[in-house]
């Protein structure tokens, strides 16, 4: 919702106020409603802050926010969904309260219960707290990872920002250095906690960092397999308990003093928030802290796109109280200008946030300042092509096949449109293990096909040694849900939830993910996978609770496309943007990249590089072009 920065300096040197300024205004994209800074007494602790309001339009509002007489102050990203309940808990406690927003509720909290405070809050963020007292800053980041915050630490300073970009705009003894050889995995090295400038990590999902006296310690605060409920043993009674949990999640991200709205693409992720949200909002009297009156959803296809979802999406919106938006997303619209712009926002190399970033923009054009998505049970309920495979290893069997191996079998040939019955390879990844088959298969069809899609023949230098979230121990759960739990926590859900915060924010909309509820988190990961994934279909749990709520034609559906655009939308269109680039000095002449054998492949029309792939490569220039820019 906002942006956020920090400097502390341990080397005695004092902050400059101005230079805290540029450092702060850098993020001005993802707080346009306003922005401030703190400095220590010593000058040698500084906090910024851009705001993008969604509670507590007034004054009041503004941060970095101080209390208790100045003992704390905090700059903070993000919505704690709850505080109105922490809130009153806290007003019982003999706290009272100037503003009426959920950043002053976290100062309250955190100044009665320390850093326990986090396991209070429901919502996302990132934030971090100066004790003036006693000379700490306290840092945290949210449970799943729905708002970014990064980091550089030296011996001489510590310094935070919600955004890569920030580090540029640092004075020049504090700037780090590009990392080149991370830009070549092309974007596919998602997960990672490094990025492309030196030294500047990620803070991972479910830790926190305090700083005291020059001592820097991160610890993990929240780990989701210690925090496991008992769940009702009747499938019945665990997707009404489900239904129930859902229900309680949208109505709490429905709170804010802005407008709301939703994309909608005719999946069951995005269907079933559209369809609960238009139900509660059909109560709007029991709902606090709602402003919006009518509920808007966004719907989008690809121009000339034979697989468009929009028509289930029609389905969706049938009959009930939402206002449908309908956004084609053309190609032939985008100028160069925007093109670059994308990679810069979302700091990272993949051609399929530019539709993303135009669906934002429209989103933002009709006044909307946050917008529900469907991000998480493709993740967290056996919803990605390869999660049947998984389940399948739990369930194979040398000498019989049970129903639901069989059932399941059914499910993965559905979901990747194969007929293949076979359970000899299931049989292989459960004795050599799963890591090991993908290596073996990746061999396999390297020997069978070549090198297609190995792009590091075009490299020129070596790519990096990347750093990867510590994960929790897993040794209690099964394949399939072991699975489920490392693709949610440290690979594919933290991405897609930093490049939707990205973005959205780009265009000063706010993202809230229902699926991303904790209440809710903490009780599927405690369901059996066969909850999740049986009966013929995937995500199945989810399916039965909105019955009678999403459309037949959506609850039905068993194939899977993500929003991701048409293999030939760039080359078709943006032919012309993609030969200049190629044909461009900086492209010819780069020194990470191979770039004179990249346009003779792509003009030759070779197997081994399509229109995205060179399109990778060119945001991967101008990715570093932005960057270098800032700091002129």
């Amino acid at each position: 919702m906002c942006g956020i920065v920090g400097l502390i300096r341990f080397d005695e040197k004092k902050i400059c106020t101005k230079q805290l300024q540029i450092f702060t205004q850098s993020l001005h994209h993802r707080g346009p409603d306003g922005s401030n800074i703190f400095v220590d007494r010593d000058r040698t602790v500084g906090l910024g802050h851009t705001r993008t309001v969604t509670f507590d339009t007034s004054l009041n509002g503004i941060q970095p926010m101080s209390f208790m007489d100045g003992r704390y102050h905090i700059t903070f990203n993000g919505d704690i969904l709850n505080f109105l309940e922490i809130r009153e808990e806290l007003k019982a406690l003999g706290y009272k309260f100037k503003s009426d927003t959920d950043t002053e509720v976290i100062l309250a909290a955190y100044s009665k219960w320390g850093d326990e405070c986090q396991y209070k809050f429901n919502g996302d963020w990132a934030f971090a707290i100066w004790d003036q007292l006693k000379k700490k800053l306290f840092i945290s980041r949210d449970r799943f990872g729905e708002k970014p915050l990064y980091y550089l630490k030296t011996d001489k300073y510590f310094i935070f920002a919600s955004e890569l970009k920030a580090f540029m705009s640092l004075e020049k003894d504090l700037r780090p250095e590009f990392d080149y050889s991370f830009l070549l995995w092309l974007g596919y090295n998602y997960g990672s906690l490094n990025s492309f400038l030196k030294q500047v990590i990620l803070l991972q999902p479910g830790y926190q960092i305090n700083i005291k006296e020059n001592k820097v310690v991160k610890r993990q605060w929240w780990s989701t397999i210690e925090n496991l409920i008992d769940v009702p043993l009747k499938y019945e009674d665990q997707v009404e308990q489900f239904k129930e949990l859902f229900f309680d999640s949208c109505k709490l991200r429905l709170r804010s003093d802005v407008p709301i709205g939703a994309s909608l693409s005719g999946g069951i992720d995005s269907s079933s928030v559209c369809s609960v949200t238009e139900q509660i909002q059909k109560n709007s009297k029991n709902l606090l802290r709602n402003i919006t009156k009518e509920f808007n959803v966004f719907i989008c296809e690809f121009s000339n796109d034979g697989t468009s979802e929009k028509h289930f999406a029609k389905d969706v919106v049938l009959n009930k109280n939402m206002k449908s938006n309908y956004i084609s997303l053309d190609s032939s619209t985008i100028n160069p200008e925007e093109l670059n712009k994308v990679q810069f926002d979302t700091e990272w190399i993949d051609p399929d946030s530019i539709p993303v970033s135009m669906m934002f923009k429209e989103i933002r054009k009709k006044g909307i300042r946050i917008c529900l998505d469907g991000a998480g049970p493709d993740d967290i309920l056996g919803g990605l092509w390869e999660d049947p495979y998984f389940a399948l290893i739990d369930e194979v069997k040398f000498f019989h096949n049970s129903s639901r191996f069989n059932d399941l079998m059914k499910i993965k040939n559905e979901i990747n449109n194969k007929t293949d019955n076979s359970k000899y390879k299931f049989i292989l990844r459960k004795i050599i293990g799963p890591n090991n088959f993908s290596k073996l298969t990746n061999f396999y069809n390297t020997v069978k096909n070549g090198s297609v899609n190995n792009f590091d023949k075009y490299n020129l230098i070596k790519k990096s040694r990347d750093i990867y979230p510590k994960e929790d121990d897993l040794r209690t759960l099964n394949y399939f849900d072991t699975r489920s739990y490392r693709q949610f926590h440290y690979y594919n859900n933290p991405w897609n939830l930093v490049k939707s915060d990205k973005i959205s924010m780009s265009h000063g909309v706010a993202a809230r993910s229902p699926f991303m509820d904790v209440n809710l988190v903490r009780y599927i990961f405690s369901l059996p996978s066969q909850t999740k994934i049986g009966n013929g279909f995937t995500k199945r749990i989810l399916r039965d609770a909105m019955k009678n709520l999403v459309s037949t034609s959506v609850l039905l559906r068993k194939d899977k496309r993500g929003f991701n655009s048409p293999e030939n939308w760039y080359g078709k269109n943006l032919g012309n943007y993609i030969l200049d680039n190629i044909n461009s000095s900086n492209f010819l002449n780069s020194n990470i990249f191979n770039g004179k054998k990249i346009k003779k492949d792509y003009e030759n029309n070779s197997k081994y590089i399509s229109s995205k792939i060179v399109m990778k490569y060119i945001q991967l220039m101008n990715l570093v072009k932005s960057f270098k820019e800032i700091q002129n």
